[in-house]
């Protein structure tokens, strides 16, 4: 367990820092949208579905795995985790379920969000 979460650590890390250096050296944005993340998080989810095929047909090895998936991805974009969890119920013929993961994540984090950041206008 411990090597997991050391390989998770130091995955996250690199990955936190790619996307904060991509984000810094190509600033990207067209009408106000941070085209940048929007790539990122394209990228980042591409790179999972490659993962994640990879890791099911061909190696279980979770330290890579876990180094690869849940840390540099992870990381890198969150939306390559989501779309992970995503995906995996629907493979697993569970569409019902992925749908409500689907509408009850992106309702979710966007209501935490905008509550989060109402909290700190009414604080100031």
């Amino acid at each position: 367990m411990l090597s997991s979460i050391i390989v998770v650590f130091f995955g996250g890390a690199i990955g936190a820092v790619t996307r904060f250096l991509i984000s810094e050296w190509f600033p990207i944005a067209k009408f106000g949208i941070p085209l940048t993340i929007i790539i990122i998080n394209f990228f980042g989810c591409f790179l999972m579905g490659v993962c994640d095929g990879l890791f099911q047909n061909f190696t279980q090895n979770y330290k890579v795995r876990h180094f690869l998936t849940i840390g540099f991805l992870g990381s890198f974009t969150t939306f390559s985790s989501f779309s992970l969890e995503f995906f995996t119920l629907l493979r697993s013929n569970h569409f019902i379920e992925g749908l409500l993961y689907l509408i009850f994540s992106l309702v979710i984090s966007l209501l935490g969000f905008l509550l989060g950041y109402s909290l700190i206008k009414l604080l100031s």
